[in-house]
């Protein structure tokens, strides 16, 4: 039926037969879908309806038109709530990049305190060695 409504219609708004085809599963795809039936079938209308030199088409049957309708609404809260998940998703993206952040910050600072704690264990390292030798110092010095 699709088909015999664009037959009609002009080459402006025939389907370009060259383009690639929408994915079905993306949410664009799911959307033009019914507007797409939606325009055949209101174009299939118009025909029926216009003043024409032959026999004009049938029009399309009411059920095609409330089927294509009901398709619309689906695909719109679809789009809907599609819509609702994205934004939810972004903010999660935005938290995790918050949390990176502080976990980033998190990490220079224990950097910072890992290399002043070394700078600690050496200065003490070389305290003990001091103390070390001052004992050695001392027992090889004769005692008066």
């Amino acid at each position: 039926m699709a088909s015999n409504a664009s037959a009609g219609l002009p080459r402006s708004l025939q389907r370009n037969q060259f383009r690639e085809p929408l994915p079905p599963h993306s949410t664009t795809g799911l959307l033009l879908g019914p507007l797409n039936h939606l325009n055949s079938i209101a174009q299939q209308l118009l025909q029926s309806l216009s003043t024409p030199h032959t026999k004009p088409p049938l029009p399309p049957p009411i059920t095609a038109l409330a089927e294509a309708d009901a398709a619309l609404a689906a695909a719109v809260q679809l789009a809907h709530t599609h819509q609702k998940k994205q934004k939810r998703i972004e903010a999660l993206k935005s938290d995790i990049l918050a949390l990176e952040n502080s976990w980033r910050n998190v990490i220079v600072q224990l950097e910072e305190g890992r290399r002043d704690l070394e700078a600690i264990i050496a200065e003490g390292d070389a305290r003990l060695n001091a103390i070390e030798q001052a004992k050695a110092g001392a027992a090889a010095v004769p005692q008066f």
